[in-house]
C-alpha cells in the first residue's frame, strides 16, 4: 500500500511516498521524518541552534565552532565544489541576495555591492582541529543547497536499512528514489518546459536514482537587459552568466547537486562540454530559454 507525508523542512515542502505494510507504515514513516528532523536541528541555517547558525553567529569573535566526522564530510564536499567551480561555488554569498530585490532589481549601489564583498569568501573560512571560524563579523555560511539532497540521501539509506524496495523522498528541487513504485511503474519527476502550453510539464524517469535541479529559469532575473539566474559571483557580486537553471541524474541525489550546482556556474557552453564528459543525464536551460541535453524534450 502507497503511504504518502507531506511537511515542511529546510524551508521548503518535503514529501515521503514509500510502499509498505500498513502496520509498518507509522514507524518507518517516522523513521524518515526523524533523521530529517535530526539533520535539519544540526545543519540548517533556519534552526537557531544549528552548526551552521552558530558558525555565522561566532562570526568575528574568534571562537571556534567544533565539527564532528559527519559535519567535516560536509565541509569536505562543499570545498570540493568550491575548488571544482574555480570558487564561484560559494555559500558565503547568501549576504548578496540583501543587494536584490525579489524581482532579481539590483538595489544597492556599486560601492555598497564591494563592500558586501569585503564578507564574502569561502576562502576567509578557517578549518582546524579546533572547528570552523568565520573571521569576520557578518559573515554568513548558507549550506541549505547541500544539506538537502544529503537529508534525503540519508532518509533513503535508513528506509533501505528498514527493508523498503518502493520509496520517493521529494524536497524542493531535489528527489531520490528507491527501486520502481510497486506495480511496476516508473517514478516520475515533473519538469515545466520554459515554452507554450503544449509542452508545459516534461517528465523525467527516476528509478533508483538521485535528482537534483540547481537555479530556476521561472525565477529569472533582468541584469542589464539580460537574464540571468539567481547565481551571484563572489568575485564581482553579479549574477553568474551561465544556464538559467541546471537538472542532472546521478545515484545519489548529493551526486547530482554537486553536478549541477558546478554546471550553472559555469559560462554555457562550457557547461554543456563538462555535462558531457560527466557522462550523467542532464537538462539545462540557456538565457535564453532553450533546452539542452540528453533529458531534454524532443
Amino acid at each position: 500500500m502507497m503511504h504518502r507525508k507531506r511537511i515542511n523542512c529546510f524551508g521548503s515542502s518535503c514529501q515521503l511516498a514509500l510502499v509498505c505494510l500498513q502496520g509498518e507504515a507509522e514507524q518507518l514513516t517516522g523513521i524518515a521524518l526523524g533523521e530529517l528532523g535530526r539533520l535539519e536541528a544540526k545543519f540548517s541555517s533556519y534552526h537557531p541552534e544549528s552548526v551552521i547558525s552558530r558558525i555565522n553567529q561566532a562570526a568575528g569573535t574568534g571562537c571556534f565552532t567544533p565539527l564532528d566526522p559527519e559535519a567535516r564530510s560536509l565541509f569536505d564536499f562543499v570545498t570540493a565544489l568550491w575548488e571544482e567551480s574555480s570558487h564561484l561555488f560559494d555559500p558565503t554569498t547568501r549576504l548578496l541576495d540583501h543587494c536584490y530585490d525579489d524581482q532579481g532589481q539590483l538595489n544597492a549601489t556599486d560601492a555598497q555591492v564591494r563592500g558586501m564583498l569585503k564578507l564574502v569568501g569561502w576562502s576567509q573560512l578557517q578549518l582546524t582541529d579546533e572547528g570552523a571560524l568565520l573571521p569576520q563579523k557578518g559573515m554568513l555560511l548558507d549550506f541549505n543547497s547541500c544539506i538537502r539532497p544529503y537529508a534525503i540521501d540519508s532518509v533513503r539509506r535508513r528506509l533501505v536499512k528498514e527493508g523498503v524496495q518502493h520509496a520517493m523522498i521529494e524536497m524542493g528541487h531535489d528527489a531520490v528514489t528507491i527501486g520502481k513504485q510497486a506495480d511496476g511503474a516508473n517514478w516520475l519527476i515533473g519538469m515545466r518546459h520554459p515554452w507554450g502550453s503544449r509542452t508545459a510539464i516534461h517528465r523525467i524517469k527516476l528509478n533508483g536514482k538521485g535528482f537534483a535541479m540547481r537555479g530556476d529559469f521561472e525565477r529569472r532575473i533582468r541584469f542589464r537587459d539580460e537574464n540571468f539566474g539567481r547565481g551571484f559571483s563572489p568575485i564581482d557580486g553579479y549574477p553568474v552568466p551561465g544556464m538559467l537553471s541546471v537538472s542532472v541524474v546521478a545515484d545519489t541525489c548529493l551526486d547530482a547537486c554537486g553536478a549541477a550546482s558546478i554546471a550553472r556556474l559555469k559560462t554555457e557552453q562550457a557547461a554543456i562540454n563538462w555535462l558531457d564528459k560527466l557522462g550523467l543525464p542532464w537538462i539545462a536551460i540557456d538565457r535564453e530559454l532553450r533546452c539542452h541535453g540528453p533529458l531534454a524534450p524532443a
